[in-house]
């Protein structure tokens, strides 16, 4: 967790410089997906224990996965202010590692056959 906090201070530094880092922003969203993914540390052992079955989950997850790690910023500039929920729900910042997480969660559960 301490990645994932040090890499989300180096990027709101540089957000404050006015550098847009797409590098320490899709950083901060892999360490997040890995929290959410050690998150489901029983499924990730079934896993490393060589029992996995993919399930229907595994599309979704890939989906929200890519998603998910294009930043913000992106998603304004290629589609504006004020879409649908589904859309809005990506370039708002708050919710970024919240569906880093969810994806990390869907991933290893689509995977683990649970």
């Amino acid at each position: 967790m301490h990645l994932s906090i040090s890499t989300y201070w180096d990027l709101k530094e540089a957000e404050d410089n006015g550098v847009l880092s797409t590098t320490l922003s899709i950083k901060l969203s892999l360490w997040v997906f890995v929290f959410g993914v050690l998150l489901e540390w029983k499924s990730l052992k079934r896993l490393i224990q060589g029992q996995f079955k993919i399930t229907w989950l595994f599309i979704p997850a890939i989906i929200l996965t890519v998603l998910s790690f294009i930043p913000s910023y992106h998603w304004v500039s290629w589609f504006g202010v004020g879409y649908p929920f589904f859309i809005e729900m990506f370039y708002i910042p708050k919710t970024q590692p919240l569906l880093d997480a969810a994806s990390g969660i869907l991933f290893i559960r689509s995977i683990s056959g649970e």
